[in-house]
């Protein structure tokens, strides 16, 4: 993470900060003018507890669950990592999440998605074990740049000829801001293009904006995070679902 900016408050950047949140489209005739007709929106909370094993590597176990409420939908997501982080970066931050002081995060897991009330949507029972590496470098501003990788290979279990390998790419730009020596804020956005065998071709396009505020109440601290995101199906057909999202991150 870069260096914490002194002398200049996180109030001074709100206005900014507010014109990026706005930037996000906010009804369905707006979003629908440039994604396509929406499906939904979708409230995603997310728990994930991270547990240090040495220096080096840790273990992540995370709850994802989606709500469609326009569907009647839900489903639980349990998901389970190791990761392994290389080569410490010299810039400061008061953040919890130490992978933050590392230039490359690498993760290997599982994660599974069955659904809980299908609604007017079908069925899910999703499997899949993920790679991902995630880079990380400070550029002008202060601003730490990171780039996700992630590759996946995917099956809905209810349907065993639905195996697919799907390819992630994520660039993501944030900056941290100290409140105090132990309280940080950090706005971030991203952008995300996904690749899938199942249709041989880019099929999802997703945007988001959101804030991480970094607390150290116990354990080794605690993020929580608000975000608003935007994920658009490019195939079968043109369409998007609006999302609303909040999580919380528990370091040991």
């Amino acid at each position: 993470m870069a260096s914490i900016a002194r002398g200049r408050p996180a109030r001074d950047y709100a206005p900014l900060l507010a014109a990026a949140l706005l930037a996000i489209p906010c009804t369905d005739a707006t979003a629908s003018d440039f994604f396509g007709p929406s499906e939904g929106l979708q409230i995603q909370p997310e728990l994930d507890v991270f547990e240090r094993l040495s220096d080096d590597f840790r273990l992540i176990q995370r709850v994802l669950p989606t709500f469609i409420p326009s569907q009647g939908y839900s489903e639980m997501g349990l998901g389970a990592y190791v990761g392994w982080l290389v080569a410490p970066m010299t810039t400061r931050t008061i953040s919890p999440d130490f992978a933050r002081r590392r230039r490359l995060d690498v993760r290997l897991g599982v994660e599974w998605y069955p659904s809980l009330a299908e609604g007017t949507a079908p069925a899910s029972n999703v499997i899949l074990a993920a790679l991902e590496g995630t880079p990380r470098l400070v550029v002008p501003g202060e601003v730490l740049f990171t780039v996700r990788g992630r590759v996946e290979a995917r099956w809905q279990l209810a349907a065993p000829t639905s195996f697919a390998w799907r390819l992630r790419i994520r660039p993501q730009l944030e900056r941290e801001f100290d409140l105090s020596d132990t309280v940080s804020l950090t706005p971030f956005a991203n952008a995300e293009w996904i690749w899938s065998t199942s249709r041989d071709m880019w099929d999802q396009f997703r945007i988001q904006v959101g804030l991480q505020l970094g607390v150290h109440w116990f354990g080794a601290g605690q993020l929580i995070e608000v975000s608003g995101s935007v994920f658009t199906y490019l195939q079968p057909s043109r369409s998007h679902a609006p999302v609303l999202g909040a999580a919380f991150y528990q370091f040991f």
